[in-house]
Parts: structure tokens; sequence; C-alpha cells
């Protein structure tokens, strides 16, 4: 089965981007590494790196583009390159990948792998990386699409996939087998637990109303000045707490153990 695997960019400018994009050996690989074994355990046939949405001069290793500004896309496989031969440090990929066990076999395995990698430097988004990655899949007749990304990013990488593949049919090569794998590293501070996934209403025995909607429409104003964004946080702190009060203590009512009320929100949340 042809098979294609997407390596989500990673903004280059946040804090810990190697750990977070390449990861601590020798148990947590990061979005590289991940992407590295999926390749090798499917023989992918194009590896797809992602995005121009950031760039930083390279200062990472010896490289003929040290010092130079490079995209994600771009630093990300100038990172591959130099640090090729340290996959054999992490022990998934070691135990996974027999090349990686031989090291008269691991330079070998490195021409192979980095001949696959094909950069999308345009995309600005994970929406546009997700549909520049269908179309360079769709083009070489891909059958199967892997994403690799964060536990706290692939679970909307996911989603907006089911989106673009589903509902164009130039992606029919592939949209009916797309996969999504998370490393094992996280955005600094942050798990996948993290995560906070609104499903619209679908159960007969619960409620109809919209939530999701509502919760859309407030991550739309993300980009508001931020002393903007700290005072809606603020007024919808008070709005939940005079409603998780209402909610609490309707619940102590039915059971004296319950507690009565819970406590104020010490902060915004906005980091």
């Amino acid at each position: 089965m042809k098979t294609g695997v997407l390596v989500h960019g990673c903004n280059l400018n946040i804090e810990n981007w190697r750990h977070v994009a390449w990861g601590d050996p020798p148990d947590e690989p990061g979005r590289i590494p991940q992407g590295m074994l999926m390749a090798a355990q499917t023989n992918a046939d194009v590896i797809v790196f992602g995005t121009g949405a950031s760039e930083k001069a390279f200062r990472l290793g010896e490289s003929e583009k040290t010092g130079q500004v490079l995209s994600e896309a771009e630093y990300s496989l100038e990172y591959l390159k130099i640090h090729f031969p340290s996959l054999t440090k992490f022990k998934i990929l070691r135990t996974r990948i027999p090349q990686l066990q031989d090291p008269k076999r691991v330079q070998e395995l490195s021409e192979s792998m980095l001949g696959r990698v094909v950069l999308d430097t345009n995309s600005m988004n994970t929406v546009e990386e997700i549909a520049n990655a269908g179309r360079i899949f769709a083009e070489r007749g891909i059958e199967q699409a892997i994403l690799v990304s964060s536990p706290s990013h692939i679970v909307r990488c996911l989603r907006d996939a089911g989106a673009i593949y589903q509902n164009d049919k130039s992606f029919a090569s592939f949209r009916y087998n797309v996969h999504a794998v998370p490393s094992t590293t996280c955005y600094e501070g942050t798990t996948g637990a993290d995560v906070v996934v609104i499903e619209p209403p679908h159960r007969p025995d619960r409620h109809v109303v919209p939530t999701h909607r509502r919760i859309q429409r407030m991550l739309t104003l993300q980009k508001l000045d931020y002393e903007e964004l700290v005072k809606l946080i603020e007024e919808f702190d008070d709005l939940l707490q005079r409603y998780e009060n209402k909610y609490f203590n309707s619940q102590a009512a039915l059971s004296p153990e319950s507690p009565k009320e819970i406590p104020a929100p010490d902060e915004t949340g906005i980091t």
C-alpha cells in the first residue's frame, strides 16, 4: 500500500522546540523521530515536512545552511540530516527499524529516508498544511495517509483532515485510510489530557444545545488585543462561576456530601 506521512511543523520560536520536535532519548521521540518511525514501518513513498508559518536562523550543528533563515519545514529537515545517526538513541526506533541496529546500514537508511522527503514551505497554518500534504499525496497516488504531531495537537490535525479529505474527491485515493499518530512530546507545560474536545450534540438522552458553536465563536477571538482577551476571560469566568454555583448547590441539596460551592478561579489562565 502506497503510504504518505505528514510530519507537522512546530513553531520555531516556542519554548524548547528541540524537545517538542526531536524529543528526549531513550523513551520520548518527538514529532520528527516519530515520523521517521512511521515512514520506516510502512515503507512510506513520501514524507512531507510542513510548514512555512515561522522562520529562524539555523544554528544547530554543522551545516552548509548554518546562519541561514529557514522555514519550519526546512529547519526540521536540516535538523534531521545532522542528527539522523542519533535516531539510534531512541529505544522504540532501534527496536522496530532493523537498519538502525547495524551501524553500517544507518547511512544507507539515512539516504533512503531523506530522499523521500518533500518540503511544504507555503502553508501558514494546520489546515493549509494538511491540504497541501493531501495534494502531494494525491499526485503520487498515495493510498494511506499518516499524520504525525504532538499529543496536544494531533486531535485537531485529525479533525481538520476529516473535514478536508472527506469533502474533496481529489483525495479519494487515501481519504478512506487516514491515521493520526501522536509523538510522546507536547508543548512545554502541557499534556494530551489538556486538550478539550467539544463535539456537536448527538445523543438523544442529553440536551441538544449547540454549545460547540459558542466555543467556536470564542476561539475566533484569540487574536484580540491581550488586554481585551483578558477582560473577556475574566467576564466569562464570572459567568461560569455563577452557573457553577447554581449547579453544585443543587447537587449539594441532593447529596449532603457534595461540595456546596466550588472556589472561584484565581487567574485567567492566559499565558
